[in-house]
């Protein structure tokens, strides 16, 4: 495995999938933690504004997730993408030509799951990798 990329956005979740990554990556293979940025609402010809709060906690969850990993001795390059998780981290997967993907589940139920969708669901039918939903 050379390259793994990581859904990521500080919940216990994501964490528990950096972690993961991190052992499989070992020294050997690169790993790109990836955020997602959603786009609010909608502007002028469909575009919507991004919440630079959210943008910033995004960062920093970037940073954290850069420095645990460096701590660890893995190779890590972070990704701020702004849209939808699932499009993101699968766009992010393909142009880092990612052996597997990593994301956390929060365990949404039934009813959640289908009106909110999941992400984890979502990037195992439309990624272009394997995708390992880690508990």
């Amino acid at each position: 495995m050379q390259s793994i990329v990581v859904g990521y956005d500080g919940s216990p979740e994501s964490k528990r999938a950096l972690d993961r990554a991190a052992a499989l990556a070992g020294s050997d293979a690169a790993v790109t933690v990836v955020a997602a940025v959603a786009v609010a609402g909608s502007g002028p010809r469909g575009l919507g504004g991004v919440d630079e709060t959210e943008r910033a906690a995004a960062r920093e969850s970037l940073d954290a997730a850069r420095a645990h990993l460096e701590g660890l001795g893995v190779d890590v390059k972070a990704v701020e993408g702004i849209g939808e998780p699932a499009e993101v981290i699968g766009e992010a997967a393909k142009e880092a030509n990612a052996d597997l993907i990593v994301v956390g589940t929060r365990g949404l139920g039934a009813g959640k799951r289908i009106l909110l969708g999941s992400v984890s669901t979502r990037l195992a039918h439309d990624s272009p990798c394997d995708v390992l939903v880690v508990r």
